[in-house]
């Protein structure tokens, strides 16, 4: 494997491209309603993809085969699905959070049931206990107000991991500009 070595002159890239990332993630905050849209809408149409190259698999299949058909319905199915996903991408969102809800739900409740009745001594039975109220909490949320938890979502992923990226890539930029001058 070949190392690959960054040549200081180019520090300006570095901070364009942090520039660039700290913009978008200000953007994801400032609309995120918009932003959490047009994801969904991709995502309705890397569905309709994934659901378009499913149906083509299965009617490249010998006639008989197992699970030919199954293979074509599921195709046809899921192309439905992301057609729904592009054309109501509010209402797959809320699906989506409802989903992450139940599953916060889920994982919740087990961590507190293993830091109450747990039968050995745990240490940290009451940060396992925490964790779980905090994702009951979360979950609950999640399924009261799931198109709230869609824009939250998107805002604290999306937008602030862009933000720390960009701050880090403009850091990058300003030490390799640092190196630049003493070479």
């Amino acid at each position: 494997m070949e190392i690959v070595e960054i040549n200081p002159k180019e520090w300006g890239s570095f901070v364009i491209r942090g520039l660039a990332a700290i913009l978008f993630g200000a953007v994801v905050l400032l609309w995120t309603e918009i932003t959490l849209e047009v994801l969904m809408i991709l995502f309705g149409l890397l569905v309709i993809v994934y659901g378009v190259t499913l149906a083509a698999f299965g009617s490249t299949r010998p006639v008989g085969e197992t699970r030919t058909t199954l293979t074509m319905l599921m195709g046809v199915l899921v192309v439905v699905l992301g057609i729904v996903a592009v054309t109501m991408p509010y209402l797959v969102a809320a699906i989506i959070v409802s989903v992450i809800g139940a599953l916060a739900l889920i994982m919740g409740a087990a961590d507190l049931g293993i830091a109450i009745f747990a039968l050995e001594e745990l240490s940290h039975r009451v940060l396992l206990a925490l964790s779980g109220i905090l994702s009951i909490i979360l979950g609950a949320l999640f399924l009261i107000y799931p198109l709230m938890g869609g824009i939250v979502l998107v805002a604290l992923y999306l937008g602030i991991f862009a933000i720390l990226s960009g701050i880090l890539s403009v850091a990058a930029g300003i030490a390799l500009r640092g190196q630049a001058k003493e070479a």
